[in-house]
């Protein structure tokens, strides 16, 4: 996981640095492998960034972070938690975030977060969401180790 949230963010890099976001990486060196297939979870990974990156690229003023972490839960559960210092989402619109084409964006097609869930769902795992309007947003990612 840790090598994915390293990929991603070197991949990403011009464009935080041009927006002026500032990163945090708090990766653990005490992960176990988790099984599954790379490039989809790369783009479960890219997704929740670059949907970060537009969340705090649309609030002019204020912090402007991105805090990528990731943690053992136990010895089942890998967690990557990505948070954002974004305006955060309406609570009248969270049960919808993983549908297919919602979308909080002007021009987002509403595709990015029902593809990611559905990827996370067919590793075992689980995708959550939680956010505080005017501060941010946070999304957790679990996924099951290798056995």
């Amino acid at each position: 996981m840790n090598e994915l949230v390293l990929e991603v963010l070197g991949t990403l890099s011009n464009e935080l640095k041009s927006r002026g976001i500032s990163t945090s990486e708090d990766l653990s060196s005490e992960l176990r492998l988790i099984s599954g297939q790379k490039g989809q979870l790369r783009e479960v990974v890219l997704n929740l960034v670059q949907n970060a990156i537009d969340a705090i690229n649309s609030v002019p003023v204020g912090p402007r972070t991105l805090l990528l972490k990731t943690e053992q839960d136990g010895s089942e559960r890998i967690v990557l938690t990505i948070e954002d210092s974004g305006p955060g989402i309406d609570h009248e619109k969270m049960a919808n975030i993983f549908d297919a084409y919602f979308t909080t964006k002007a021009s987002g097609i509403g595709l990015g977060l029902a593809i990611c869930r559905m990827i996370v769902n067919r590793h075992e795992g689980q995708i959550l969401v939680s956010s505080n309007p005017g501060r941010g947003t946070q999304f957790r990612v679990l996924l099951p180790c290798e056995l």
